[in-house]
């Protein structure tokens, strides 16, 4: 009784897929959302977050990036060429839309919480930094969950897994 028991958790084990598995891969942001205090639905975001598209990579090594821009950011036309110190600060703003971070992750699956653990930000100020995240998956999509939005209201962020298997 005991070795068939064995063999059969040894089965189970072999046949579930760890969420740092999970995570592996190259997902597209779907949407951003955020939720009412009040009501506790959820909304899309607006303004700046509004209909945004990018980028997460978890390559299953612990390494990660994440890349998103405005809504029609790649359609911009610069009111002036050249290097970036001849930008206006309308060019500059529309830069500040670029948000992009690289670094290491750790899954902490007992919590359901995922680390990002920053090396470069294209904001300074969180170099260094430990972004915390809550996670949930439903089938091919992954639902990150910011521990502070900035906003005062809860955030969540939706992603979509790609299949990037060639022939």
């Amino acid at each position: 009784m005991f070795i068939l028991t064995s063999v059969l958790i040894q089965c189970k084990d072999e046949n579930t897929t760890s969420d740092f598995d999970k995570f592996t891969g190259r997902w597209k942001l779907y949407k951003i959302q955020l939720q009412d205090t009040l009501t506790q639905n959820w909304s899309d975001a607006t303004g700046n977050n509004k209909n945004r598209k990018g980028f997460i990579i978890y390559d299953g090594l612990g390494g990660m990036g994440v890349h998103h821009v405005s809504e029609n950011y790649e359609n911009y036309e610069f009111e002036r060429k050249g290097t970036l110190d001849s930008l206006t600060k309308k060019d500059l703003r529309h830069l500040a839309n670029n948000f992009v971070y690289f670094g290491t992750y750790k899954v902490l699956e007992n919590e359901k919480f995922i680390e990002h653990h920053i090396e470069s930000y294209s904001n300074p100020n969180a170099w260094g930094k430990i972004a915390k995240r809550g996670y949930e998956f439903k089938g091919d999509t992954l639902i990150l969950l910011p521990l502070s939005s900035g906003s005062g209201k809860q955030a969540r962020i939706i992603w979509l897994k790609l299949n990037d298997k060639t022939d």
